[in-house]
């Protein structure tokens, strides 16, 4: 499980999603914020949900949780480390009948906090589509369920982004890539659709060697910021800029002059927003590949 340093969005009322689309895609809301918002069912109950190839685990509210009638509790428990260090320690539950347009599982591991996202009801994971391929479309904002047919047509003309998994027990999927940044390290970034529009986080034991000097404030501002989870938990954050990030093994998906935070306890080498890699990015987990189309 990551973290997040926004009070879950402060979203605006939820459009209805009312575009036409076939039967394989699923439609989204991009927000404003950058973050995919997405309906779905789970055990009879609607909700709307973000997202997130960075979270590892879906996590609903306990608001949305305890409208289930019919989750199943783990004997067993998990205990997750949020990007920033925070620890978690959480119960997991079977819950059946979980829809996201027309795919469909019988059943599904899920957990919960005691957190308010701002009006969403949870984040859905990327173990939720792992057996299947599929596109994040930004142009027709959809999640596009490929078949193999499709997969082999997009691998004909599509940028390769090789991908990284993170299994942890079977129960939470994260994803990473290798990125150059500055023309000088090349680190192991989290590809992370719920971190939020020009998010770029990097551990700050890279700090001397990307000449970044937190003690002059005309270029690098300090932050503190709260967990939304446990108000005790602090992370100082070091906001400043970079020259740029560019895929290790395709130098033509990179963006430059980009905000950057390093942010103190970072169990990464770094994290990152997914939308500037591409217009699409089709998820092709069985080939530990992204698909990137610009």
């Amino acid at each position: 499980m990551k973290t997040y340093f926004i009070c879950l969005f402060a979203l605006l009322p939820f459009i209805s999603f009312s575009q036409s689309t076939n039967k394989n895609e699923i439609p989204f809301e991009l927000l404003p914020s950058g973050h995919i918002l997405v309906k779905a069912r789970v055990d009879q109950v609607q909700g709307s949900f973000i997202f997130d190839t960075g979270a590892g685990l879906t996590v609903f509210t306990r608001k949305f949780f305890d409208q289930l009638k019919h989750t199943k509790k783990e004997d067993g428990g998990y205990t997750a480390f949020r990007a920033t260090g925070e620890r978690i320690d959480i119960d997991l539950y079977h819950v059946p009948d979980f829809e996201m347009g027309n795919f469909k599982k019988a059943e599904e591991e899920i957990s919960y906090v005691d957190a308010d996202f701002g009006g969403v009801d949870g984040i859905i994971s990327l173990k939720f589509l792992e057996a299947k391929p599929f596109t994040i479309d930004f142009e027709k904002k959809v999640l596009r369920i490929e078949s193999p047919a499709s997969l082999a047509t997009i691998k004909k003309t599509a940028k390769k982004l090789p991908i990284q998994l993170e299994q942890s027990r079977g129960k939470s999927l994260t994803i990473f890539s290798y990125f150059k940044i500055n023309d000088k390290l090349n680190l192991q970034i989290s590809l992370d659709a719920g971190a939020g529009k020009d998010v770029y986080r990097l551990n700050p034991k890279y700090l001397k060697a990307l000449d970044v000097d937190v003690t002059d404030s005309t270029k690098v501002k300090k932050v503190q910021r709260k967990s939304e989870i446990d108000e005790k938990f602090v992370s100082n954050i070091y906001a400043t800029r970079l020259n740029s990030i560019a895929a290790q093994n395709e130098a033509s998906i990179t963006t430059k002059d980009f905000p950057v935070q390093f942010v103190d306890g970072l169990i990464y080498d770094g994290i990152m927003w997914i939308n500037w890699l591409g217009k699409r990015i089709t998820f092709d987990l069985q080939d530990e590949m992204l698909l990137i189309e610009r």
